[in-house]
Formats: C-alpha cells, sequence, structure tokens
C-alpha cells in the first residue's frame, strides 16, 4: 500500500470521482438501446480483442458498460447494490485506490479475454468489489427481496462457491478469466496478509475504534485519533463523521468529509 501512497501523491488529481456512478449510467444508456436495437449493440461494444486489433479501441472501453443482465428487475436491483458497494468502497479507501482497484480487475479481465479469446465480462470484476466490500464490512446487513436480513460475509460465501463452481466446471477460458480478473483482490487483501500484516483500511479500521478508558468512578476518558486540520473536529465529538488524509498536502494532514475536497493545501 505504501507504492499506491506515493502513486496518489502524483497522480492522485487524474483519478475519477464517483466512478461507480458513471459506470452504472453506462449500463443504464446500453441497457436502454440493448432493446431498441433488439440486442444488436451487443455486437459493436463487446471485447474482442481481433476487433480491436482492427482498429475497434472503443471496445477496450464498451465492454464496461454491458449490463450483466437485462431482466428488469435485476437490473434496477444489482445496479442500486453495486452503487452503494463502489461509493462505501470509494469512501473508505479514497478515489484514486479505488480507481485503482475497478481498472486493475477490468485490465486484467481483458488480458485473459485476449489471451484465450474469450468475450471481457465485467460479472467477476462486480465480484471482486463484492468481495472487497464484504472484507471490510464483514457484518454489514443486506436485505433479500427487501425484507430477509442476511450478512454480507455470508452472501460472500456464496460468491465464493459460484466462482468455485465456474471454476472447476468452466473450460480452459473461464478459469484462467477467474483467476485473473481477480486478480486485484489478492493485490489489494491477500499480498499485505503474506507479508505479515493487515490491510491498510483494515487498520485505519481498528485505529478509529481504539478507546482508551480509564476507570476513575463511573468516567471513561475517550482519546481522538482524527482530527480535522480545518474545523477540528474529531471521531469523539462528530462519531458519525469520516476523516481522510488529503495526497495533495506535504505531510500528514486529516481532514473530515465536509473540507476534504474544500481546503487550501499544506505546501
Amino acid at each position: 500500500m505504501n507504492f499506491l501512497n506515493k502513486l496518489e501523491r502524483k497522480y492522485g488529481k487524474y483519478a475519477i470521482n464517483n466512478l461507480m456512478l458513471y459506470i452504472l449510467c453506462g449500463n443504464a444508456f446500453v441497457f436502454l438501446f440493448y432493446y431498441l436495437t433488439s440486442g444488436s449493440i451487443l455486437y459493436f461494444i463487446t471485447f474482442d480483442f481481433n476487433a480491436i486489433m482492427r482498429g475497434e479501441i472503443w471496445r477496450l472501453v464498451s465492454f464496461l458498460f454491458i449490463p450483466n443482465t437485462f431482466d428488469m428487475i435485476w437490473f434496477i436491483f444489482s445496479a442500486f447494490l453495486y452503487y452503494s458497494i463502489g461509493m462505501q468502497l470509494e469512501n473508505t479507501w479514497g478515489v484514486f485506490k479505488f480507481n485503482v482497484y475497478y481498472f486493475t480487475g477490468a485490465i486484467l479481465t481483458m488480458i485473459a479475454s485476449a489471451l484465450f479469446n474469450n468475450p471481457g465480462t465485467t460479472l467477476y470484476i462486480n465480484l471482486s468489489l463484492f468481495l472487497a466490500y464484504a472484507t471490510l464490512f464483514p457484518n454489514v446487513q443486506f436485505r433479500l427481496y427487501f425484507f430477509i436480513p442476511v450478512k454480507v460475509k455470508y452472501l460472500a460465501y456464496l460468491n465464493v462457491a459460484f466462482l468455485l463452481f465456474r471454476f472447476f466446471t468452466g473450460g480452459l477460458g473461464t478459469k484462467a478469466l477467474i483467476t485473473i480478473s481477480l486478480l486485484n483482490y489478492f493485490l489489494f487483501f491477500g499480498l499485505p496478509l503474506l507479508k505479515g500484516g493487515s490491510t491498510q483500511t483494515q487498520q485505519q479500521f481498528n485505529k478509529q475504534k481504539r478507546v482508551l478508558q480509564k476507570n476513575s468512578g463511573s468516567s471513561t476518558i475517550r482519546v481522538a485519533f482524527h482530527k480535522c486540520h480545518v474545523c477540528g473536529k474529531t471521531e469523539v465529538s462528530n462519531p458519525d463523521m469520516e476523516f481522510r488524509y488529503c495526497s495533495s498536502c506535504n505531510g500528514n494532514f486529516e481532514y473530515c468529509m465536509d473540507h476534504i475536497r474544500d481546503h487550501t493545501h499544506v505546501n
């Protein structure tokens, strides 16, 4: 993650804010034109390595906007789901790191599709987003069909079972696509653990949750570990507020969400 921090300082300004919103707007556009063109739009936008080599370079991006389903109900459900997941990951990691995670999955998917002449799909990219979310927030509850509460970690187990089923029943191309397109999850979560640590996000989460208690009668002393450089808010004074470090400031300056994008950078 130190490498990502260095990259963020140099190239963070080029990251796309609200990336999932743009992806889902593209999904909605393709979903609409799928029915208007009786499905023929897919012929022009799917990932096809041979077509790309002939000059149809838009396919390098356009396949990202193809929905995983063209059923109206499931499309709306998945759009709300992945918008929520994407925005939560972006808020947790920051815009730049979320961009890196998503586009790493996209690039690896393109490599696997090109090597084995498979059509590119965002299915495994989306599953990697879900696995990342479940790893960071395993006890968050989703409501299936709007009323059945299920913790996200159990849904993640089902996703893993689905991936294993596809891996063992699919051909060599499918195996490669699943393996390669999920390498971004391993890079963000597995690699830090192999090095003997936890992910940076988990470290930050643990740091935010630390509370020093001193039993003096019935009193409890809470010590703040986060403080906005502009307004002075902390997680003690504002427990619902999130805090981020600014990659453009020269030093470890932290800001609340009200000021992370609205402050004078420290040089």
